[in-house]
């Protein structure tokens, strides 16, 4: 069986006002929405499993494809955990 390409990793008891983004293929790392403030808000990798800048041996352009594609699906998630929102409401 093979893993999601991207996992949503929280810990509501020890870290409750944060949710992570697991990257399960290599290079793994977890990653989170970071604000900056209220208008900033991004994608950024918090902690490496594997070494990421290795991996893409400089090629930032290939990075920032994965992190675009981790942010897209991201907030497809934000966008899928509001629509079952609104369908619990509606129960």
């Amino acid at each position: 069986m093979a893993l999601p390409k991207f996992m949503i990793a929280d810990d509501p008891v020890t870290d409750p006002d944060n949710e992570y983004i697991f990257h399960t293929e290599r290079p793994r790392f977890f990653a989170k929405r970071v604000e900056e403030d209220e208008e900033v808000a991004y994608i950024d990798i918090v902690e490496e499993i594997d070494n990421v800048e290795e991996y893409f041996h400089g090629e930032p352009e290939k990075k920032q494809e994965l992190l675009d594609q981790l942010e897209d699906w991201y907030y497809a998630y934000m966008e899928w955990l509001d629509e079952e929102d609104d369908d619990d409401e509606e129960e």
